[in-house]
């Protein structure tokens, strides 16, 4: 890994994630007086943190809280656990579904071929002035599609991005906390750079060479090349 040692931007670390590979499958159907179901799923192991399941009515909402059990987002009378390794998912109603009521799962069993998403850590080097996000362009490449990436203020989260635009979360806000209003970062601040690298076109495989520059308004280009792993075995990974 090379990275430039210059005022302006420090990044702190790289991680790429990959997308669960989705499945949907009914549970059960409500007849009125049953009031347990438990099926085992087609596709597993389970990924933890990947499970919705709804009603036919969507007024009952559970997700899996990544330690096997299944936590109400909406709704009230039903609890359960998944078993991630064997796939097996279990609910249990106070009052029995409706007749005809559809109890469906959507779940993640393994991960795409490709890095989906980067999470960018990013400081300011020491001594280095306050920076506005508003004015910061990232540039990114794959060795096959380069793109500049503007920045957009109301994405934080990766479903918020396009092909055009990169997100930031702040992770620490020190004084003065300039953040929330301005949208800049001042020394000791921590921001998470967020690309949807998918959207942006790039085809981020095992052993692919990437390059990204951040790019202030003024001072010099902050850049980092790094190649991904040979092999990808989990979901999120530090790449630099």
């Amino acid at each position: 890994a090379r990275q430039d040692v210059s005022t302006g931007f420090k990044i702190i670390t790289i991680q790429g994630i990959r997308d669960d590979l989705m499945y949907t499958e009914t549970i059960g159907i409500g007849n009125g007086s049953t009031t347990t179901f438990t099926k085992v799923l087609v596709h597993r192991p389970i990924n933890p943190g990947s499970i919705t399941i709804t009603n036919s009515t969507g007024d009952i909402v559970l997700r899996d809280n990544g330690i096997g059990e299944l936590v109400l987002v909406n709704g009230t009378g039903v609890s359960g656990w998944v078993g991630y390794d064997n796939g097996t998912v279990s609910l249990t109603f106070t009052t029995a579904p409706l007749d005809g009521d559809k109890i469906n799962i959507t779940y993640g069993s393994g991960y795409g071929r490709v890095i989906a998403y980067l999470d960018i850590k990013v400081g300011l080097m020491a001594g280095s002035p306050p920076i506005s996000m508003d004015s910061v362009l990232v540039e990114i490449s794959d060795g096959y599609t380069d793109k500049t990436l503007s920045y957009n203020a109301s994405a934080t989260n990766f479903s918020d991005l396009d092909a055009s635009h990169f997100g930031v979360e702040i992770a620490r806000d020190m004084p003065p906390s300039n953040w929330e209003r301005d949208r800049v970062i001042t020394a000791g601040d921590i921001i998470r750079i967020y690309i949807n690298t998918s959207a942006v076109g790039l085809y981020l495989e095992p052993q692919t060479h990437v390059m990204v520059k951040l790019i202030p308004k003024h001072g010099v280009p902050n850049l980092v090349e790094f190649t991904t792993p040979s092999t990808y075995t989990t979901k999120y990974m530090e790449l630099w």
